[in-house]
């Protein structure tokens, strides 16, 4: 059987493929206390936070390693919302 050629115009112009790694925040979280040797209260020196860019700093380092780049990624939490 001969196969049937389909017209480009008929066709997609992009077709996306994306890969999913899912980054549990509460574990990126002990390991940036882990990292700064801080105490099991959760309270870095001099009173220091963790906050949202410092977990997405860490993750991002991550999705380097998983990805081997982040460009064009797109961030969500998990309700896909975007995070910049």
């Amino acid at each position: 059987m001969k196969p049937i050629l389909i017209p480009l115009s008929k066709l997609p112009e992009r077709i996306n493929v994306m890969k999913v790694i899912t980054y549990d925040v509460e574990k990126v979280v002990q390991d940036i206390v882990h990292s700064r040797s801080i105490g099991e209260d959760g309270a870095a020196p001099d009173s220091e936070e963790i906050t949202l860019d410092d977990v997405m700093e860490w993750i991002m380092d991550w999705v380097e390693e998983d990805f081997g780049a982040i460009d064009g990624l797109i961030f969500q939490d998990e309700n896909g919302q975007e995070i910049d």
